[in-house]
């Protein structure tokens, strides 16, 4: 995993609110940040940033499961693709290809369309097939949409957004 660091290629790059679909994608999003952040720094405070995040917007118990979900995305991820993964800070408001297609991938997950979340994984991870990210996607969609029903803006109106 690696970070951006031209900044011409941060010139050309989407904005958050432009690729996430909502507040759930958006802190998937941050949560898979400070993950791939732990694992390049092996510093175990990036992984507790993404608890302590989610944890305080979700509850203990929700926000566990959500960074939990969200891990094994990243695990599955990383044991599936080869080829090195760019991403930003956490609290960036740009991204990469890379989380482009991450968020698309959960995206498709989301709205239950298997066969092109097979698909877009194997493109993802560079291979045939990449059954684990599938298989981790899958079993994050029902976290990820009770944290979206949850996080939903016209649900907590007083509540401050994500982006």
């Amino acid at each position: 995993m690696s970070a951006p660091s031209s900044p011409a290629s941060h010139a050309a790059m989407q904005r958050v609110v432009d690729v996430c679909g909502d507040e759930a994608d958006i802190l998937a999003l941050s949560v898979a940040r400070f993950v791939a952040a732990g694992y390049m720094t092996s510093d175990v405070a990036c992984w507790n940033a993404a608890f302590d995040g989610a944890e305080q917007l979700l509850g203990p118990a929700e926000g566990c499961r959500f960074v939990a979900s969200v891990v094994a995305i990243v695990r599955a991820l990383r044991a599936e693709r080869e080829d090195d993964w760019s991403f930003m800070p956490a609290s960036c408001c740009r991204v990469t290809g890379h989380e482009c297609a991450l968020v698309a991938l959960i995206g498709r997950g989301r709205r239950r369309l298997w066969a092109d979340l097979e698909e877009a994984a194997a493109e993802i991870t560079g291979r045939d097939a990449a059954p684990r990210l599938v298989a981790a996607v899958r079993a994050a969609v029902a976290t990820l949409d009770a944290a979206a029903e949850r996080l939903a803006p016209a649900t907590c109106p007083h509540r401050v957004v994500l982006h």
